[in-house]
């Protein structure tokens, strides 16, 4: 068996040598690298690199693992067509993801971006009187998440960690409905956007029609 491994930066390489599987592996960069031997490789490990044309070339393929969780970009009837399998990899990114969005709040809460400016600058702010203009404590507010998966989840626990109360949208409520002190059905959205500090975005890109309903918010 001969395995390709192909991403633009991660070294999936090095981390297989370690493994001493003894399998046969060759390692690309480019989507020209891809495309001139791609018909070498039996099994693929792709993401961004893989275009649909490259079954053409691809005589000896029979499983795609993507590196992603996504698989939009992936023909799934031409490669059924062709007896090539494919593997997403749903929940690699669960942690970096969740830990991302919780740390872009932090940044929000205690206003980093401003804080990294004025220590650019030389500049000392002074005290501020106005609560609403200074840093916030994460504890006591209230983190709507859109989409309770995986990742939204975990984001809900981390979340959680800091005090924070959590309420979520989910296609099935009574799924993970431990995971947030509230779980609700979508079209219940805009109905909770009011009560909320913070907003995360971690539901799927489907083609199911939007779930919002009723007149849009009014900016505040």
């Amino acid at each position: 068996m001969t395995v390709c491994f192909a991403h633009v930066a991660y070294r999936l390489g090095e981390r297989f040598v370690l493994r001493n599987t003894g399998i046969r592996f060759f390692e690309l960069r480019t989507f020209d690298e891809l495309a001139a031997r791609i018909g070498e490789a039996e099994v693929l490990a792709v993401s961004g690199l893989w275009r649909n044309e490259l079954l053409d070339r691809a005589d000896s393929l029979r499983f795609i693992q993507s590196i992603s969780a996504g698989t939009d970009q992936y023909g799934r009837d031409a490669l059924r067509a062709r007896g090539v399998r494919l593997a997403d990899a749903q929940g690699a990114n669960e942690r970096a993801v969740a830990g991302h969005a919780i740390a872009l709040i932090l940044a929000l809460a205690r206003q980093l971006p401003q804080a990294r400016d004025n220590q650019t600058r030389r500049h000392w702010r002074g005290m501020i009187s106005d609560p609403a203009l200074r840093e916030h404590e994460l504890f006591g507010k209230t983190l709507l998440i859109v989409g309770l998966g995986r990742i939204g989840s975990r984001v809900a626990a981390l979340a959680r960690a800091f005090g924070m109360r959590v309420i979520a949208t989910k296609r099935n409520p009574d799924v993970c409905a431990g995971a947030a002190d509230l779980v609700a059905a979508q079209d219940r959205l805009l109905e909770l956007l009011p009560q909320t500090d913070y907003v995360a975005l971690t539901c799927p890109l489907t083609p199911r029609p939007s779930f919002c309903s009723g007149p849009p918010l009014s900016r505040r």
